[in-house]
């Protein structure tokens, strides 16, 4: 029974250190994204889970850079910026744009339009766990499974089979806290994934 009330506070401790950075994160105006296609590899590699920062200007851009952007055809792309041409207008940027495994380079026009942010740090293979979590829904399950941990006194948790614990239980998983996890959760199911090109 020790171990089991130990394990279930270092489970609430991941639930809240997991929730805590995600949220920091995310009122920094950082967003994550799940890299789909190996354009940028060896650096950044397919699935991994690249978190963009989308507070930096087009102005701070510069040569080497990698960016998220919308393309003609609606998807996102994580490319490098591999120069800039000359222009008249200051609303936007004719950038050169070119996958890190791609030969071919593409002229983008750069605006507050397509233009998402800069690649901040990347996470391998966790945007394909994520991804296998949210298409199986265990993503759903697990944020269920921590918000009970974290959320429900352990004497509760211990005289689950009364109603007045199913009552507190069902009050539980209504708190904002509660409501504050399952969110963190769906910030991840709904992160859009980056479609690299591969030419």
């Amino acid at each position: 029974m020790k171990l089991l009330k130990n394990l279930v506070a270092v489970s609430a401790a991941i639930a809240a250190l997991f929730g805590i950075t995600t949220l920091i994160l995310v009122i920094a105006g950082f967003r994550p994204f799940i890299l789909k296609t190996q354009s940028m590899e060896p650096i950044y590699m397919q699935g991994s889970l690249c978190w963009v920062n989308t507070r930096v200007s087009l102005d701070s851009l510069e040569v080497g850079d990698a960016l998220v952007y919308r393309s003609p055809a609606n998807s996102l792309v994580l490319h490098r910026l591999v120069g800039i041409q000359e222009s008249n207008t200051p609303t936007s940027i004719p950038a050169v744009m070119q996958g890190d495994a791609n030969e071919l380079t593409q002229d983008v026009e750069l605006s507050h339009i397509n233009y998402v942010g800069r690649e901040a740090f990347s996470i391998p293979g966790l945007g394909s766990a994520v991804d296998e979590l949210i298409s199986h829904h265990i993503i759903w399950i697990t944020a269920a499974i921590f918000v009970f941990l974290a959320c429900v006194p352990w004497e509760t948790i211990k005289q689950v089979h009364s109603q007045r614990a199913v009552a507190t239980y069902l009050m539980t998983l209504l708190s904002p806290s509660s409501w504050s996890i399952l969110q963190r959760a769906w910030l991840l199911r709904n992160s859009p994934s980056v479609c690299g090109q591969s030419s």
